[in-house]
């Protein structure tokens, strides 16, 4: 890892310890080489970096060492931590950093996992997927590429889902079951709770 990572990784780890226990973050994840990019432009024309950098601050939460920490560096919240986890409100989960919808309350449900999962995204072209060296998969904001969570192969069954539910999902979506077998499971998408806000609706 190159320094100025080191120094990022340090400044983010200290600034978590001020925060209160609900948020704290484990680093048992190893963290990505390649993060992505700040979001103020590197040319040299003062102005436009100054405008760029102001509406960075003005997105809610891209400030907060956690969020940060989760949404360009890869790390992974400590389970049961996030209130999300435990929010049953009607509304949608946008992400963190730039406020695309990802997520909204039909799909998401109860996995037992410790941190906020879903069984479906809310729309087409909202998390983007990779596979990791280890068989996981990586999920990531389409629009801005922070990172999420993982999605596994282990969610709710077809039969346990309503099927005015089913015939919603995005066709996008990881696809994880056999429409002609009712007992096949559907996708769990395990979200970091710190990449995600909720809006009630």
């Amino acid at each position: 890892m190159n320094p100025k990572a080191v120094t990022q990784v340090a400044f983010l780890f200290l600034g978590s310890l001020s925060l209160p226990a609900t948020t704290a973050f484990s680093t048992h994840r190893r963290i990505s080489p390649s993060f992505t990019k700040c979001q103020a432009s590197s040319n040299d024309n003062g102005n436009d970096n100054d405008k760029e950098l102001q509406t960075e601050q003005d997105e809610p939460g891209t400030i907060n060492p956690l969020r940060l920490a989760v949404l360009k560096l890869g790390l992974t919240e400590l389970k049961w931590t996030s209130p999300l986890n435990y929010e049953k409100r009607v509304g949608v989960y946008s992400c963190a950093n730039c406020g695309t919808i990802l997520f909204d309350s039909k799909g998401k449900y109860d996995s037992g996992s410790g941190w906020p999962s879903f069984w479906k995204t809310a729309d087409s072209n909202r998390v983007a997927y990779k596979k990791e060296w280890d068989g996981r998969v990586e999920c990531s904001c389409k629009q801005c590429k922070g990172h999420l969570g993982h999605a596994f192969p282990d969610g709710p069954r077809r039969i346990d889902v309503a099927e005015d539910l089913l015939e919603a999902v995005p066709d996008d979506d990881l696809n994880t079951s056999d429409p002609k077998n009712v007992y096949t499971r559907l996708p769990r998408y395990c979200m970091n709770g710190a990449s995600l806000k909720f809006q009630e609706r």
